[in-house]
């Protein structure tokens, strides 16, 4: 794609694909399919689709985030996401790492506080932003190493109930969880429903059956709290 008339601006992610290993099968070319707002100075704001296979995994975009672009002045449909300039969610995870870090060293000496931005132990259950206690920026550092600075540790949980959500773009459909967890300091277990989407119905149906123990990221202070923990699984 030529780009005659090249400035700086921002792809504002309205919907896009889900991450493609989501459902523990690996997918090596995954294809990004995303609806956004581009806007940029001089450039009045203009809705655009984006789709391609160049999307690296670790930067995978989700709705809300804003991604750097090189857009033509004279036509906004004509850009180019600079992939380079997203951070990875590993990299997220280090800086939040960072900013808790100085906050520690800001409040009195000798008494850590835990991470409060993170927690949002009140709001669990009834925020739509969040799906099971967590935003999809929280998931999406989870998943890519940052659980501990979020307040999540691992576990297993056994699956007892599953039910489909609807809508859902997954070929295998988006499932609510019911599951048993085992406490990882050695408590009595505890139930909860975590969500995952599925690329196959097979790849379901091996998941979601009575008994299955998943590999899971929980939060021992917020039981609500909880996601497969999809790197873990076999």
């Amino acid at each position: 794609m030529r780009i005659t008339n090249p400035v700086n601006g921002l792809l504002q992610v309205v919907a896009c694909s889900p991450f493609p290993d989501a459902a523990g099968e690996m997918v090596l070319h995954p294809r990004c399919d995303i609806d956004g707002v581009v806007t940029a100075e001089r450039l009045a704001a203009a809705a655009v689709q984006y789709s391609g296979y160049d999307v690296p995994k670790a930067k995978w975009p989700r709705p809300g985030m804003m991604l750097p672009l090189t857009v033509d002045l004279a036509d906004p449909t004509r850009f180019r996401i600079e992939w380079d300039r997203v951070p990875t969610g590993r990299e997220v995870a280090e800086k939040l790492a960072a900013d808790l870090r100085g906050e520690e060293q800001a409040d009195t000496p000798g008494c850590r506080p835990s991470p409060r931005v993170w927690r949002e132990i009140e709001h669990a259950a009834s925020s739509p932003a969040l799906i099971y206690g967590l935003t999809p920026q929280q998931t999406e550092i989870a998943l890519a190493g940052g659980a501990a600075a979020l307040g999540l540790v691992p576990t297993t949980a056994k699956v007892l109930s599953a039910r489909e959500v609807q809508p859902s773009s997954a070929t295998g459909g988006t499932w609510d969880i019911a599951v048993a967890v085992n406490d990882p300091n050695g408590g009595a277990a505890w139930d909860a429903v975590t969500r995952m989407s599925f690329s196959s119905s097979s790849r379901r149906k091996s998941r979601t059956a009575a008994g299955v123990e998943l590999p899971v990221l929980v939060d021992p202070d917020n039981r609500k709290r909880i996601i497969v923990d999809v790197a873990r699984l076999s």
